[in-house]
């Protein structure tokens, strides 16, 4: 999901313009940034809190001792607890879920100080029909990478039916399974300069969240049949060379929600030109109880999640490409792990 990507869009739009201005970062005001989401599928519900920092900061700030919880119009109470990094989960974590049609608040106690959402209405999902896949090329950059490249890879689509009853706003979120092949006998020792191959190991597994701002709204297609909607760019490289599970999750969302998200959207996509449009003011849902005046940053988000999971296998992909190329051992890889996959 958004998680590391939240915090600095939300300052960016708070701070970014084309000309130059003299700030002393040093009397910058911290400000308490809320990322929140509650849906009907209790593996996507989590809160997470951090502070907004000076940019002369080398380090995130999080709140590591706030009471969290989440309550419904109909007395429903789940309290969320800290694990690490900002990070407070359910603790009835099988139990604590929405349901389509309830009113949710976000509640956060710092101190003596209270936080509180605006009640969101949990909308009904949207199934999603069938998934397909087309080969394009787009420019795109690893997770702890910042330099873009441009790569082939499969761009993933969607059909789903749009209900005409009422407005229907979307957005993705997505998590992979995957496995990758390296070359450990390729290994070149940092020091030395110098061939030093390893016996171990080939053969690596990974999860990760794939971090995107996609959202839609249904303006054009108001109850008609949704085809080959895009939602997701995937390198063939290192994620579809082997083998990988794929998780969508379509979120039905609040209006207010896809107007957050289509502007964190637009900052993303901004290339820093005088061509761009100024920055848009974002308006977060949640406010200081104790003190009106005290800018929060951030939004509780609930939404009604259809799930869809397909496996892409690289000897099924009519595209030839290069081979991932790792010359180290798998293990090395940030959350690497072989062990085989439950099912796998």
């Amino acid at each position: 999901m958004l998680r590391r990507l939240l915090p600095f869009f939300l300052l960016l739009i708070f701070t970014s313009c084309i000309d130059p201005v003299d700030t002393d970062l040093s009397t910058q005001r911290k400000h308490l940034v809320v990322e929140g989401y509650f849906t009907n599928e209790a593996s996507l519900n989590f809160v997470r809190l951090s502070y907004s920092q000076p940019h002369s900061s080398p380090y995130n700030e999080f709140e590591e001792k706030a009471i969290v919880t989440v309550t419904s119009n109909e007395g429903e109470w789940y309290q969320f607890f800290y694990d690490k990094a900002g990070y407070y989960y359910p603790s009835t974590f099988g139990k604590a879920t929405g349901v389509p049609g309830r009113t949710y608040t976000l509640n956060v106690t710092v101190g003596d100080q209270l936080y509180q959402s605006e009640s969101v209405v949990m909308r009904e999902p949207i199934a999603i029909d069938s998934v397909q896949f087309e080969v394009a090329e787009q420019t795109f950059a690893f997770p702890g990478e910042r330099e873009q490249q441009l790569l082939p890879g499969y761009n993933v689509l969607v059909d789903y039916e749009d209900p005409a009853e009422e407005k229907t706003f979307l957005r993705w979120s997505f998590a992979t399974q995957y496995e990758v092949r390296t070359q450990p006998q390729d290994y070149i020792h940092p020091f030395t300069g110098l061939p030093a191959p390893k016996e171990c190991c080939t053969q690596c597994f990974l999860e990760e969240n794939l971090e995107q701002l996609k959202v839609i709204d249904d303006r054009l297609t108001n109850g008609k049949k949704v085809l080959r909607q895009n939602v997701l760019f995937m390198p063939f490289e290192k994620y579809l060379g082997v083998k990988n599970k794929l998780t969508l999750y379509q979120h039905s969302i609040s209006e207010d929600a896809y107007n957050f998200f289509r502007i964190l959207e637009q900052q993303k996509l901004a290339t820093g030109t005088v061509f761009d449009p100024p920055p848009a003011e974002v308006k977060g849902n949640i406010t200081s109880v104790n003190n009106e005046n005290e800018q929060v940053i951030g939004f509780f988000d609930v939404s009604g999640v259809s799930i869809r999971q397909v496996t892409i296998l690289r000897n099924d992909i009519d595209y030839p490409f290069a081979p991932f190329r790792y010359p180290d051992d798998c293990e090395v890889m940030k959350g690497a792990t072989r062990v085989i996959p439950e099912g796998w």
